[in-house]
Order: structure tokens, then C-alpha cells, then sequence
């Protein structure tokens, strides 16, 4: 008998708070304003603009031969930086993947714009 007078008292209790939270709720009125969008003050960056370099392609041919001609022609004071075949493929690899990351960037800024600016 306690057992049930239990049950009916946690069961009254359970469903006068759940009734109590039901009635607090209140709608909320939403709305928005349109603002037109401000253009983007970017300038696109210019071309980059890079120093010509003199590459000196030297062999077991004519290492001599270039050397005479640097010492001649430079004061006498020259150093070297060689690359294997394969060190010069991954530096074009490298320059390739450079440009392609300039172009990903340009065309996100041209992007960027394009949603700002449009009408």
C-alpha cells in the first residue's frame, strides 16, 4: 500500500513539473535587415617581376673551359652550385607547384570580389 502511494505521489510530482516547464515557453519574433554589401578596396597584385639569372651548364667536356672563361671575366673569384638531373627536376616541380598556389590565391581574391561586388 506505501508502495503505491509512492508511486502515485512521484508520478503527480513528475507530471506537474513537466507540466510547469510547457507552460513558461515564448515565442520569439525574428527579423532581419538587408545591408548591401560594401566593396572589397583590394588591388590586384601585379606580376611578379624577377632578376634574369645567367645559368652556366658545365660538363666533364668543358669544365676547363668554363673556368678559364669565369676567372677572365669575373675576377677570378666564382662558386659553385651543382644539381643532379634529379635535384633539377624537383626544383621545376617545385617552381610548378609555386605557381600553381599564386594562381589558387588569385583566383580566391578574384572570387572574394566577385561575391562582394556583385550585384
Amino acid at each position: 500500500m506505501v508502495n503505491r502511494i509512492g508511486n502515485v505521489l512521484v508520478s503527480g510530482l513528475a507530471i506537474l513539473l513537466l507540466s510547469s516547464c510547457a507552460a513558461g515557453v515564448k515565442t520569439l519574433e525574428t527579423y532581419s535587415i538587408e545591408k548591401k554589401r560594401e566593396p572589397l578596396d583590394l588591388t590586384m597584385p601585379g606580376p611578379l617581376k624577377l632578376q634574369d639569372i645567367d645559368w652556366i651548364i658545365i660538363t666533364k667536356d668543358n669544365a676547363d673551359e668554363v673556368f678559364e672563361k669565369i676567372k677572365n671575366e669575373k675576377n677570378g673569384d666564382y662558386a659553385l652550385f651543382a644539381l643532379t638531373d634529379t635535384g633539377y627536376e624537383k626544383i621545376a616541380l617545385n617552381f610548378a607547384d609555386i605557381r600553381n598556389k599564386l594562381a589558387e590565391q588569385r583566383q580566391i581574391i578574384l572570387s572574394y570580389k566577385e561575391y562582394y561586388e556583385s550585384e
